[in-house]
């Protein structure tokens, strides 16, 4: 399992101190690593990450004391041989390093156990890529009080995780519906009746012939990937176009049932950019 690594961490560890840190990614973000040693290799298995209450700025993080004693509490209730074996911290846009602060932090960590690690991460080319190859990952020990050397490291997937690839896998397809003539009546009776400075009568002429395509739509479904893609392009850009009707609506009258309807324009109007692109 060592691969000659020192370290193997689990890719579902990896994932978690991302979600953590995805909060808020402009700032620090820290956490301690759960793991233990494999007696076999002398590897050093990181399972789990913790975290909890923490004071963060873009350059610095320090974990809430507190939330470190609940974070043992937690583990001590735990079934299982992890243990505290390190940290994590996040350095958002300047690399993976130890600063002078890191290695205190650090010295502290070995002092309760001289094989803790430090994980540093810099996410940042991560976020606009979403490419596993821009993450920057690196660990660290101390070799003495000012000096550290990075550890080579691997990472290994559990059945959770392979649970969660098989899942992102699964091809989906979409549907694109056909309206009936009632349903289209009603749309552009309630698009008529949105009256509003930030809607442009443009606005309401395109969304009306929107309708009206769906209206002669033959319903078929949709599963290729270079089609799919473009339908979550559009989702994306149409969801600003939702907001702003809710808005309208929450601004220009309490009716409920118009501001769902007028939602269910949007989530129409979707199906008539496939439509335009493949029919």
């Amino acid at each position: 399992m060592s691969d000659d690594k020192e370290i193997l961490m689990s890719a579902n560890a990896i994932a978690k101190c991302l979600t953590v840190d995805s909060m808020d990614h402009t700032k620090e973000s820290a956490g301690v690593l759960l793991g233990y040693i494999d007696k076999d290799t002398d590897t050093l298995i990181i399972t789990d990450m913790d975290t909890g209450k923490q004071k963060q700025t873009a350059t610095y993080v320090v974990i809430d004391d507190e939330a470190l004693v609940q974070i043992v509490k937690d583990l001590q209730e735990r079934e299982g041989e992890e243990y505290i074996v390190g940290w994590w911290h996040t350095h958002p846009g300047y690399g993976t390093f130890l600063s002078g602060t890191d290695k205190g932090t650090q010295r502290t960590y070995q002092n309760l156990f001289p094989e803790a690690v430090a994980m540093v991460i810099d996410p940042s080319k991560y976020y606009g890529s979403k490419n596993q190859k821009d993450l920057d990952i690196s660990f660290f020990r101390l070799i003495n009080d000012f000096d550290y050397k990075p550890l080579s490291f691997g990472i290994y997937y559990d059945d959770h995780t392979r649970h969660l690839s098989n899942l992102v896998s699964v091809e989906l397809k979409w549907k694109i519906p056909q309206l009936a003539p009632e349903e289209v009546r009603k749309l552009h009776l309630r698009l008529d009746s949105l009256h509003s400075s930030t809607l442009l009568d443009e606005d309401k002429r395109i969304l009306h012939g929107f309708v009206d395509i769906l209206s002669a739509t033959v319903e078929k479904e949709i599963d290729s990937k270079e089609e799919k893609e473009l339908l979550n392009s559009v989702d994306y850009k149409l969801a600003g176009i939702a907001e702003d009707i809710d808005r309208i609506y929450d601004n220009e009258t309490s009716n409920i049932y118009a501001i769902l309807n007028i939602i269910a324009v949007v989530v129409f109007v979707i199906s008539w950019f496939l439509i335009a692109r493949f029919s």
